[in-house]
């Protein structure tokens, strides 16, 4: 029984690492990044993602095991709300690494090229996109923390 609850803790923990990363960028960075220029916009992103890069990838791949060792633990009850939330969060975490794989990613590596010799880049665009992704992140693992929450505040001991 410990071992359940400090796995659903560590879950939970990690879980919140990743959640703020993602709302801090939807509700204070996005912001600040459409009200610069994009030349400080694409000098911002460059600074930000080689001090993120490996904390983040670390973060991102702790939570993704510890979703999936919750899940599994879980699955001898799938009715209830422990694997309900477990599963939830598993699914919201793959859309959300979806999402960052496909879309963010590229992004951040055509981002990186800027002021080089590419000119047929509308650069305003790959802002423009990169910022939707972040809000598609955002609802995504936030209703993934939402499930996570609710699964422990409701469960029936």
């Amino acid at each position: 029984m410990i071992a359940i609850k400090s796995l659903r803790l560590l879950h939970l923990l990690s879980y919140a690492l990743v959640t703020s990363q993602v709302l801090f960028y939807l509700f204070i960075l996005c912001k600040a990044l459409k009200a610069v220029s994009l030349e400080n916009y694409f000098e911002l992103r460059k600074v930000i993602d080689s001090l993120m890069i490996k904390r983040f990838k670390f973060m991102y791949y702790s939570c993704l095991a510890l979703s999936i060792v919750a899940t599994i633990v879980s699955a001898k009850q799938t009715a209830s709300l422990f694997f309900i939330s477990s599963a939830t969060a598993l699914i919201c975490l793959s859309i959300d690494l979806a999402i960052t794989v496909r879309g963010s990613l590229p992004l951040n590596a055509l981002s990186h090229t800027y002021g080089s010799t590419r000119e047929n880049v509308n650069w305003q665009n790959v802002r423009t996109q990169w910022l939707d992704y972040m809000k598609y992140r955002g609802i995504v693992i936030t209703v993934g923390m939402a499930g996570l929450l609710a699964g422990l505040v409701f469960e029936k001991n």
